[in-house]
């Protein structure tokens, strides 16, 4: 006698069913009990549902858990959905079973019917699994500081815009991922992202560089994550919680008036090694980021993915200006390994670090440097949307 259980959630329930008496808890469906050609007798289903999305399900499927039974054991499982009609038949393994939704449409009622498949290829009767509706389109949510919210400035006597959703790497994430789905299940996309914003403003919330106020992002995340869907959770953040920006500003006036490129490269040693505090700083930033990923983890099924930041070494701030040239290369360099280091420290168990640096990061002139510019937050979408299962 083999019994399959798929989950162990649903252990307690197996339990149960092991403490009757043998004839009752094995009873076989009428019409089971007569021996196949083979002398086998057919598997029988005794449980099965389908579970809510979970971060580490794939778009658009989700587990299912299941209850069968068969002499030599359960080796696969077959499902099939009905709105009024049967369709198609799908296969999926005995050791992860999962169903598809792709086929369905979205927030419309739907009936699921499975059955056990043997190691000699004997089915179980179809069982009843689920009578549901199915669930949203999937959700792309965006948060951290200005790179992630789309910062964009034109002249440095112009304001800059400091949320900007549309041209966040976030729009082409959602339509990459779109291009994946079918039509009915392109996901929303929403950007609570701000500029200025470090790990503990991404929990407390606070002011923009433009002034405009805002709410915890985390909260944010947690309201618009729709626990029975699928939820992508993008972060950029980590930056602003050190002197980074200043430092920068700083270093691309001294290497003005630095004729030579070993002048720059002391300048860019003094910037990195002397002026930024990230050491001061990391106890507290991977504590933070820790605390974000935590709390999302468990208050969330969204699956979650936290980006480094992008070299930029060689690029343009105006037409014949390199503020930050390849002699400040090893320097840069290594900035950015220790921020990520930082940021990597704190992160919880099953986020997904996303490198954007493997690709080259165009940015921004005059006002908006080092942001990047349209071509450099499309290659941030990509990079990301390439991570994503």
């Amino acid at each position: 006698m083999k019994l399959s259980r798929t989950k162990l959630r649903v252990a307690v329930v197996l339990g149960v069913v092991l403490v009757l008496p043998l004839n009752a808890a094995l009873a076989l469906p009428p019409g089971s009990t007569a021996m196949l050609p083979d002398g086998e007798k057919r598997p029988v289903v005794y449980l099965a549902s389908v579970d809510q999305p979970e971060r580490y399900n794939n778009l658009l499927e989700a587990s299912l858990s299941i209850v069968a039974y068969d002499d030599d054991g359960i080796v696969g499982y077959e499902y099939r959905w009905n709105r009024g009609t049967y369709g198609s038949i799908r296969q999926t393994s005995a050791d992860d079973p999962v169903v598809s939704f792709a086929e369905l449409q979205p927030e419309t009622r739907y009936v699921l019917e499975l059955r056990a498949i043997d190691s000699h290829g004997w089915t179980s009767d179809w069982f009843l699994a689920a009578d549901m509706v199915t669930p949203k389109p999937p959700a792309i949510i965006v948060a951290g500081d200005s790179i992630a919210s789309g910062y964009t400035r034109q002249w440095f006597s112009s304001a800059g815009e400091c949320v900007n959703s549309s041209a966040s790497y976030g729009e082409t994430l959602r339509h990459e991922i779109s291009n994946r789905l079918p039509p009915q299940w392109a996901p929303s996309y929403h950007n609570v992202a701000w500029a200025g914003a470090g790990v503990q403003a991404m929990w407390n919330g606070g002011t923009d560089d433009c002034g405009g106020h805002h709410a915890s992002q985390v909260e944010s995340i947690a309201s618009l994550a729709d626990p029975s869907t699928w939820n992508i959770v993008v972060v950029t953040a980590g930056i602003n919680s050190t002197n980074w920006s200043s430092v920068v500003a700083e270093l691309t006036r001294n290497t003005a008036f630095s004729f030579t490129e070993r002048g720059d490269r002391q300048r860019c040693e003094d910037a990195v090694s002397v002026r930024w505090d990230l050491t001061d700083r990391a106890e507290s930033i991977a504590a933070g980021t820790g605390r974000i990923t935590d709390e999302l983890a468990q208050h969330t099924n969204a699956s979650l993915y936290w980006t480094s930041y992008y070299s930029i070494i060689g690029s343009k701030l105006a037409p014949l200006w390199t503020p930050i040239g390849a002699e400040c290369g090893d320097q840069m360099a290594d900035a950015l390994q220790l921020l990520e280091s930082t940021l990597k420290d704190g992160l919880t168990v099953g986020v997904t670090w996303v490198d954007i640096d493997v690709a080259q990061v165009p940015t921004q002139g005059w006002g908006g440097w080092p942001h990047p510019n349209a071509a450099g937050q499309s290659s941030i979408g990509r990079t990301v949307a390439a991570a994503i299962d």
